[in-house]
């Protein structure tokens, strides 16, 4: 399949995303492979070789390039692989903004948000899809995906940093071609 490569700027930082856009969604295989490749690229772009056979999987099914002073996260919806790349833990991810919620909106709240009045306070700025894009980015970060618990990880109210297990991270939020994208650098010190 021919694949569309472009890079998304990441505003208030430096950073960016890499994008590749497939013509129609995929089989999860075929995912697997271009975040390998995406993977490759993004490190290339920062002057590092990598290849394929140097990507591996965490327990959680996190891809990571062993050995490597950097860090990458990778993210997938329909027809969209993204990626990013940074100095330290960094989690990315990605969602159509008008998904069908096949979950019920309370459901699916009660496993967003830790309680009604964080739910409240969250909804009152961003959409289920935004705050479930910055939370799983957050997770990704902290190594855990899914995991990690949707619930555990609290939002600031300015929307620009989250928490979880004691650790901050700095959230960016965009909104691209229909896509929302979360990306969570953790905070040192």
């Amino acid at each position: 399949m021919e694949t569309a490569w472009s890079w998304w700027p990441i505003p208030g930082t430096q950073r960016r995303v890499l994008v590749a856009r497939l013509p129609q969604p995929s089989t999860r295989a075929v995912q697997r492979a271009l975040s390998d490749t995406l993977t490759c690229r993004l490190f290339a772009d920062a002057g590092h070789v990598v290849a394929v056979d140097d990507i591996g999987r965490t327990i959680y099914g996190k891809p990571q390039v062993r050995d490597h002073p950097l860090h990458h996260s990778i993210s997938n919806t329909r027809s969209l692989t993204i990626g990013v790349l940074g100095p330290g833990p960094i989690g990315v991810d990605v969602e159509v903004l008008d998904r069908p919620l096949r979950v019920a909106p309370d459901l699916l709240t009660q496993r967003l948000f830790a309680s009604a009045a964080e739910a409240t306070d969250c909804l009152q700025h961003w959409t289920l899809i935004q705050a479930w894009t910055a939370k799983e980015a957050v997770l990704k970060a902290a190594g855990l995906g899914l995991a990690g618990g949707l619930a555990n990880v609290r939002i600031a109210p300015d929307r620009a940093a989250a928490r979880l297990h004691g650790l901050r991270y700095s959230l960016s939020l965009l909104k691209q071609e229909g896509f929302s994208v979360a990306v969570a650098e953790c905070i040192r010190g």
